[in-house]
């Protein structure tokens, strides 16, 4: 079992999670682990994207696309295309993911799996890590079928969802022990660009991204590309930081009034059933 309390560069940082995701094995590790398919070969499509919207030039988010060969639980591989996108403090983020899906859609025929990495809460979500999964169902027999197609899978898409403010310190799985490296806790100082991993390392891959990620905490030159960000995010902050609070409130607000109206829907359904 490895050391515990080592600080490590917060991994929710751009330039921090594409080093670490450049690195074969780490992004085997975590794209495995996530989607629970053996991946036997990786690739980057491209180096990394960062978006930056037209209308509003301080918001930006971040993608990397891999090739990944994978084998089924039953032997079967399969080539597909893994979209990893990040965003980082404000949910108006998200909203941007949706335009490039479509470009990626139209530029390679092999099925698509997205995995978003978010630094904020998506509001009624409690999961730490959620799966948006698919099924093939028969509406004339009105059941689910055991079926593919690869014209179905290359227009729909399964999703995967981490959100790192709610991982927790549990480490029963693979997967908990992976999210622990995005643990959102024990910062060294207000910047939180570099944080105490505090856990025990029983895991080959998370001792690796560990390594990786003390490694940046101090090298000087990603010191300075940390450094650089940490400027921008500052200014993010102080520039936009109000307004996206507000927006994530009413958010909040209007997902909770739309629960309640559907409840209410649903008590509606039951009187007018026995009335």
């Amino acid at each position: 079992m490895a050391e515990e309390n080592v600080l490590i560069a917060n991994p929710i940082y751009d330039t921090v999670f594409k080093h670490l995701l450049e690195n074969e094995r780490v992004a085997k590790f975590f794209i495995s682990t996530l989607i629970g398919k053996t991946v036997l070969s990786i690739a980057l499509r491209s180096p990394e994207h960062t978006y930056i919207d037209q209308k509003d030039k301080e918001l930006k988010l971040m993608r990397m696309d891999f090739t990944v060969e994978v084998e089924e639980k039953n032997g079967q591989k399969s080539k597909i295309i893994i979209e990893m996108q990040k965003a980082d403090k404000y949910s108006a983020d998200i909203m941007r993911f949706r335009k490039y899906l479509g470009h990626e859609y139209m530029s390679d025929s092999l099925p698509i799996i997205s995995i978003y990495v978010l630094g904020f809460n998506l509001p009624g979500i409690e999961t730490a890590c959620l799966r948006i999964g698919r099924s093939y169902y028969d509406l004339i027999e009105e059941k689910e079928m055991e079926a593919a197609a690869n014209f179905v899978e290359s227009l729909t898409h399964d999703s995967y969802i981490v959100q790192t403010p709610r991982i927790t310190d549990r480490l029963k799985t693979p997967l908990d022990r992976l999210l622990s490296v995005f643990e959102q806790k024990n910062f060294m100082d207000k910047t939180e660009s570099s944080k105490y991993y505090d856990h025990p390392i029983s895991d080959d891959a998370v001792k690796e991204m560990v390594d990786i990620l003390h490694y940046l905490s101090a090298a000087p030159e990603a010191r300075k590309e940390l450094e650089n960000e940490q400027y921008y995010r500052e200014y993010l902050k102080d520039t936009f930081g109000g307004l996206y609070a507000k927006i994530d409130e009413k958010d909040q607000k209007l997902f909770a009034a739309e629960a309640e109206i559907a409840e209410l829907k649903k008590e509606l359904a039951k009187c007018q059933k026995y009335s």
